[in-house]
């Protein structure tokens, strides 16, 4: 499971580290640096004496070191000085024949250079003068154990602050991400303390303001499960009593078969066949409503599918069940393409026709028709109408408009709300034109 505090942490420490390193690698650069331009300049000021040592001798030029300058050329306890002079023809005038003194002339009359030496690395300064007219070489070398340990102490005082330094800011940095965090903390706490049947909002005090737009969706999300769990709570009790009804009516026709006469006995069990009718029709729709929600079958399949042919198919069973109330159908099919799924589409039809064929006089009228980018169905009835003030509640579910002279179960238009959400289908609630009646229409998008 990703952490977040493990991905701050990996997005602060490393680059932290990395800029410290490199700070510290430059600052000891930097010191190196200072610390060589140190020596050399020690060098350059040690051999700037030794050109009035030189003289010139006969038709040449000697080194004559005198007497009161004795300390120019020697060794001291951790390095060691090595000179020589070199004429204007390359000879060798005074010093080590070993030190390897530039060919070139010096660039400006000046020159360093490493090399070694006897064994030893040495860092060379020459120097270019003219004595008599005649260009003369001047080199001396020093051995580099001061200035290696000059090095490593300039090395140890820049990394041993910096490693202090950076376990000092992973330190911090550790725990300001642990701060940082303990409001997300606190909030984990206080929603793993909850009941499950607590869904109440979560108070937004002492919450950071980064965390209160995330607190808000959790908190509109308790609210519709809220709302979801209410509906749940309400759809099961209604349920329970329209199950208990037509099971309790059906009991007592058979109850009253069995201690009536023959003639009493047919009567009583046509009634009770009504009342199966009427518990099997309300399974089917109680099924039907559970296979349209998204949240108990989210996997339901879609195809292309034409909602006249839909119709058709279901048109012989609508006849049947239509001619029995006196109702007469009309069609009128058109072409209606659109992306769904059959079963589910039938259902809703099938809703539609048994809700205007309960509720309409004599006729009821089913179209299918298509333009521009959508299908749409259309059942439309010469009922009394529905009243303006009826028409945002009759698609609850288990709401009927008349609880008495009628045999639904107030599920019919609640199944169609739902498949219509499901394929993302619109409802248009209108009066009949030109008539008394209702109109329902399911505007789908076209496949």
């Amino acid at each position: 499971m990703r952490s977040l505090r493990r991905h701050l942490l990996a997005w602060l420490l490393p680059p932290m580290v990395v800029v410290l390193a490199v700070a510290a690698v430059g600052s000891y650069q930097l010191l190196k640096d200072r610390v060589t331009a140190s020596f050399d300049e020690d060098l350059r000021d040690a051999a700037a004496p030794l050109a009035s040592y030189i003289g010139k001798q006969g038709e040449g030029l000697a080194f004559q070191l005198r007497t009161e300058t004795p300390t120019v050329l020697r060794s001291d306890k951790e390095d060691r000085i090595y000179f020589a002079i070199v004429g204007p023809e390359g000879q060798l005038i005074a010093g080590d024949p070993d030190l390897a003194v530039p060919g070139e002339s010096p660039t400006q009359g000046l020159h360093v250079w490493d090399e070694s030496l006897h064994g030893a690395n040495v860092r060379g300064f020459a120097r270019r003068d003219l004595i008599d007219g005649k260009a003369v070489t001047i080199a001396l070398a020093e051995t580099t154990h001061k200035r290696e340990r000059a090095r490593l102490e300039a090395l140890g005082s820049v990394m041993v602050p910096a490693f202090l330094l950076s376990i000092a800011a992973a330190a911090m940095v550790i725990f300001g991400v642990r701060r940082g965090l303990e409001p997300l903390e606190r909030m984990r706490e206080e929603i793993q303390a909850r009941s499950y049947q607590d869904l109440s909002p979560i108070e937004e005090r002492d919450v950071a303001e980064e965390l209160k737009p995330v607190l808000r969706e959790l908190n509109g999300m308790l609210g519709r499960l809220a709302q979801a769990q209410g509906t749940q709570v309400r759809f099961v009790a209604n349920a329970a009593h329209q199950l208990r009804t037509p099971i309790t009516g059906l009991l007592a026709q058979l109850d009253l078969a069995l201690d009536g006469s023959d003639t009493e006995r047919n009567n009583h069990i046509a009634q009770a066949r009504s009342a199966a009718q009427r518990l099997a029709r309300l399974a089917q729709q109680l099924l039907s409503l559970a296979a349209a929600d998204p949240a108990s079958n989210p996997s339901t399949e879609k195809r292309e599918c034409d909602l006249s042919d839909i119709v058709r198919e279901r048109a012989d069973s609508w006849l049947r069940t239509t001619l029995t109330r006196g109702v007469e159908v009309e069609f009128d099919l058109d072409a209606a393409p659109i992306h769904g799924n059959p079963m589910l589409v039938a259902e809703l039809a099938t809703n539609l026709v048994d809700n205007a064929s309960r509720y309409g006089a004599r006729n009821v009228r089913i179209a299918t028709r298509h333009w521009g980018g959508a299908s749409m169905l259309e059942v439309a009835d010469d009922g009394p109408g529905i009243p303006e003030s009826e028409r945002g509640r009759i698609f609850e579910r288990f709401y009927r408009l008349d609880n008495e002279s009628t045999e639904g179960s107030g599920l019919g238009l609640a199944i169609v709300r739902e498949i219509a959400q499901r394929h993302g289908a619109s409802i248009e609630l209108t009066e009949r034109p030109g008539q008394s009646g209702t109109r329902v229409g399911v505007m789908f998008p076209a496949a």
